[in-house]
């Protein structure tokens, strides 16, 4: 049983003996895996791009579940490119050794004499390859549905986990029972590098070590957030406070390069040394692709980057095809591009599938991937220019030397010789313009603030349309409206009533109220734990320190009156006032919470969890009281008589914030299983969980009607609708955002592990507000355009008439409710209750753009800008700006309930005014309408508002 290297790399662990007996470091997670798909007939089982899904389910409990006494039919299929219920149904019976057939009733008779499990590994791959038209979800259902004897563990990334809900109404209780894989913690990580080494001796017979100097390097270097290889390109950013980070495809690739070093050079032992001379993990990691890359000549490079275009989706989703197909793709004969896959399989960059297809290694690839293509696509754009310039130059020479020859045109040539030295300049700065916008949208997702300063430069250096479109969607990407610096790590945020003055508690224990209009700190004092909080009306402080009860005025942080004696059964943790600011809860870090009298000092009550109390949290109404525990659920407790009501149960992870909204309607809880959960507060029922992010959720908190916040250790906090609808996410924090409150219903405020108190816009105000400007013309199924041009809608369809002649657009699924031509009249927009909203081009009667689901239903109306730039369309929850050159939406334009039914633009392109259902007329200003200058206006203020600024580093990355 002999092996090169006792570590994976990039490759997944597969389901043989031999690599379950070098698998290491998932021993909980396989039993929780096992112990789930045994007992429930549907799972879901989900985590981050790169987690190591497919070698848990592969290498253990695949394995674990054949083990078994019974020893079941256990099938694990991850072949989506083909029709997936025939290869499923095939799968299956070669499992059972039965004849073929459809699915339901292959799995009918597999499930005859024993158990099945159908793991569906890698089912993301599925939403790229296949619409819900194949059969394939029926078929699924069919399977969990029925009493069979067949239970289905599903598994698919994060990022594709909301596409889940197109089943929910096949599939009952869907997300009844969902699994999050995280990532490896630190003892977990440290399992994975040195048990493999034990297996190496016990099977191979030859000791091999590693310095444990090297083992403790080698997970510092692999934690999560510290290699970036994105297309913002390569960077050190600290991880954003999760406490449980390790890349496992980073540690594998990094501990097999450097067995492979030292073992090439004789040694027995993994060294620290040898790290550094490979220059780190991040660089090993880094050089990975680049080695490949390397190996490559320059035609097969720019061949590289035309498959790498079809083989990784813009947002990270690998896609496997046929070696003639990317053929086709890269313009090159397939003789040609054959060495190209070849080398980069090689590298294990490339591999083929199950049907000998070509796809990317590994999903952590893909990002590497996209960041190569983009400095590589900028790379070769600075090229061209450069050569151009340099072709203009020789020009220039050769028309100079013309010169002497001719001295009659001197005079001539010497103008136009600098007019083309002009021109090569001039195309320098486009391309160097256009390299910046394009890394400005690169960070879109990873670091608009960044994105925007970089594309204010490309703005600077040519104001182009792509730097207009840069910097619109790095505005719109942009949420930070403000920093304050604390500098000292923060740990808990509480805020005034007013909500312009904070009061947070760093890690030192100092409780801080910090003016955020003023960007000042008012004054400091040593506290016990986070023991700090307003009273309910703002103008005064209640605080424990050294075992003492004081309450403090918050304008001067001076007490009022004398402190009250506590005795308290541990250290303090946190203090929680009640809303009438009587009594206040004190959290000792024990099973048992104290609610005590906040004038005397003496216990009236007690909020009991086992082993220990994380949380509390009372309705602003007072009549709710919540609690949260390590015990991974949530209580709901009566505060008049301090008895339990409900318990929340359905976190994976210990409970570890809580929160009961104003109304005492809902309660709000995050965990360690980095979810938020919103219940019903009166039964204790589940409302909706709240998946998104990548560490543990470190805060809940409720804003006006019903929207939500939450903080976690993956450095950002999102907002939700109050259904749990993702609104935005808030990126900017460098650490674990610790907390978050809504100040009011447009302004968010954090609280970072980075020392900072940032405020956001949370793209969740109310941009539509009451106007007393006129509201435009109801929508109209017929209209007349420049040039005695006419559109008449006619049920689905559109009668086109033009001096040419008459035409039908056919396009609409539905009845068209409204026609309107562009200012030119060359394009015309109509509006369905298909719920789509489609561009024409008039001369062609081609459809140009289709907004698909441009609104969730019938779309009563849709007008062109008087600029001809934009599309405003009416809908059922707001109205809708579109961006006509490219079909984009750029927003909604969120406002009341009621039903937008007119909708119009004012004649400076800008205000768009509105008409609900109820009659109510509306108006919204559009700040990213405007042209290239008046956004780099708005650029520049959200920047020196925010203090960013691109660095000396930045600078060196992004313009070398």
């Amino acid at each position: 049983m002999n092996i090169k290297s006792p570590y994976r790399g990039l490759a997944a662990f597969e389901d043989s003996e031999l690599d379950a007996l070098y698998f290491f470091g998932r021993e909980r997670d396989t039993e929780i895996v096992v112990a789930n798909l045994i007992a429930s007939r549907f799972t879901v089982l989900y985590g981050p791009s790169g987690v190591g899904k497919s070698s848990l389910l592969l290498a253990a409990v695949a394995r674990k579940l054949r083990d078994l006494p019974e020893e079941p039919v256990v099938v694990v299929f991850s072949n989506w490119s083909d029709h997936p219920e025939h290869a499923l149904a095939a799968a299956l019976a070669a499992s059972a050794a039965i004849d073929g057939g459809d699915l339901p009733d292959v799995a009918e008779r597999a499930q005859a004499e024993r158990d099945v499990y159908v793991i569906l590994d890698q089912a993301e791959e599925y939403f790229t390859y296949h619409g819900d038209a194949d059969g394939f979800e029926r078929a699924l259902a069919e399977l969990v549905n029925r009493p069979l004897r067949v239970n289905v563990l599903l598994s698919l990334r994060e990022d594709t986990l909301a596409r889940l809900d197109r089943m929910k109404g096949r599939i009952p209780n869907l997300f009844a029972n969902v699994l999050r894989l995280d990532r490896l913690d630190r003892a977990a990580g440290r399992a994975a590098i040195l048990r493999p080494l034990e297996r190496w001796r016990e099977l191979e017979g030859e000791e091999v070590v590693a310095e444990d100097m090297l083992v403790e390097r080698v997970l510092d270097g692999v934690r999560v957030g510290r290699i970036e290889l994105g297309p913002g390109g390569l960077g050190a950013v600290e991880p954003n406070g999760s406490p449980r980070g390790i890349e496992a495809p980073y540690l594998q690739l990094v501990m097999q390069r450097l067995w492979d070093v030292e073992r090439g050079g004789g040694s027995s032992t993994l060294r620290v040394e040898t790290l550094d001379a490979l220059g780190g993990a991040g660089q090993i990691v880094a050089d990975h692709l680049e080695r490949a890359i390397d190996a490559l000549t320059p035609d097969q490079r720019e061949i590289a980057a035309r498959l790498f275009d079809h083989l990784v989706t813009p947002s990270g989703m690998k896609i496997a095809h046929e070696a003639s197909d990317l053929a086709e793709f890269a313009g090159a004969p397939e003789a040609d591009v054959r060495p190209v896959v070849e080398t980069l399989a090689h590298h294990r960059i490339l591999r083929t599938d199950e049907g000998g297809r070509w796809e990317i290694f590994h999903d952590v690839l893909a990002g590497a991937v996209l960041g190569w293509k983009s400095r590589h696509d900028a790379e070769q754009a600075v090229a061209r220019a450069r050569e151009e310039s340099r072709r203009r130059h020789r020009r220039l020479a050769f028309l100079a030397f013309g010169a002497l020859v001719g001295l009659a045109l001197a005079s001539a040539l010497a103008v136009f010789a600098l007019a083309q030295r002009s021109d090569a300049r001039e195309q320098a700065e486009i391309a160097t313009s256009g390299q910046l916008a394009a890394s400005a949208l690169s960070l879109v997702d990873s670091d608009p603030e960044l994105g925007l300063a970089l594309a204010l430069e490309a703005a600077r250096i040519d104001p182009n349309v792509r730097a207009e479109d840069a910097l619109r969607r790095t505005l719109k990407a942009s949420r930070e409206r403000a920093i304050y610096d604390v500098g000292h790590p923060l740990v808990s945020l509480d805020l005034a009533p007013s909500g312009s003055i904070a009061l947070v508690v760093d890690a030192g224990h100092v409780a801080r109220l910090i003016d955020l209009r003023a960007g000042v700190e008012r004054w400091s004092r040593r506290v016990d734990g986070a023991a700090a909080a307003f009273a309910p009306d703002g103008r005064t402080v209640h605080v424990i320190a050294g075992r003492s009860l004081l309450k403090l005025d918050a304008r001067t942080g001076k007490p009022l009156g004398d402190p009250v004696r506590l005795t308290l059964p541990g250290i303090v943790e946190k203090l929680v006032p009640s809303p009438d600011g009587r009594t206040g809860i004190v959290i000792a870090g024990k099973p048992r919470a104290r609610v005590v009298d906040l004038k005397t000092g003496v216990a009236v009550g007690r909020v009991k969890q086992p082993p220990r109390v994380t949380d509390a949290s009372y309705a602003s109404s007072g009549r709710i009281v919540g609690s949260a525990g390590a015990d991974h659920s949530a209580r709901l407790w009566d505060p008049r008589t301090w008895t339990e009501t409900h318990v929340l149960r359905g976190h994976d992870g210990q409970v570890i914030v809580v929160a009961v909204d104003g109304a005492s309607n809902r309660v709000g809880t995050g965990s360690t299983d980095q979810t938020a959960r919103i219940w019903r507060a009166r039964t204790g029922e589940l409302i909706t969980p709240l998946f998104g992010h990548t560490g543990y959720v470190e805060d809940v908190a409720f804003g006006p009607e019903g929207l939500v916040v939450t903080a976690s250790g993956d450095g950002t906090a999102r907002t939700w609708t109050a259904s749990g609808r993702s609104l935005q996410v808030l990126r900017g924090h460098s650490g674990a955002v610790v907390a978050a409150e809504f100040a009011a219903r447009d302004v968010v405020v954090t609280a970072g592990a980075d020392g900072t108190i940032r405020t956001w816009d949370p793209g969740t105000s109310v941009e539509l507000t009451p106007t007393r400007l006129k509201a435009p013309p109801p929508p109209s199924k017929r209209a007349s355009g420049p040039g005695g041009v006419h559109a008449e809608a006619i049920k689905s369809a559109i009668r086109l008439r033009t001096p040419d002649g008459e035409k039908m657009l056919q396009g609409h699924a539905d009845l068209v409710n409204a026609v309107d031509f562009s200012p030119d009249g060359r394009l015309l927009v109509s509006a369905g209750r298909d719920h789509d909203v489609i561009v024409w081009d008039v001369a062609s009667a081609e459809l140009v753009h289709r907004f698909a689901e441009a609104q969730s239903g019938s779309v009563p109306d849709a007008r062109f800008s008087p600029d001809g730039r934009w599309i405003v369309t009416a809908g059922s929850v707001s109205a809708r700006l579109w961006n006509v050159a490219d079909g984009r939406d750029l927003m909604f334009l969120y406002g009341p309930k009621p039903k937008v039914k007119v909708v119009g633009f004012q004649p400076d392109s800008r205000t768009i005014v509105t008409r609900e259902e109820s009659g109510i007329v509306r108006s919204y200003v559009c700040e990213l309408c405007g042209d290239v200058h008046e956004l780099s206006a708005l650029a520049r203020a959200r920047l020196r508002a925010t203090g960013k600024a691109l660095t000396e580093d930045d600078r060196a990355r992004f313009l070398g």
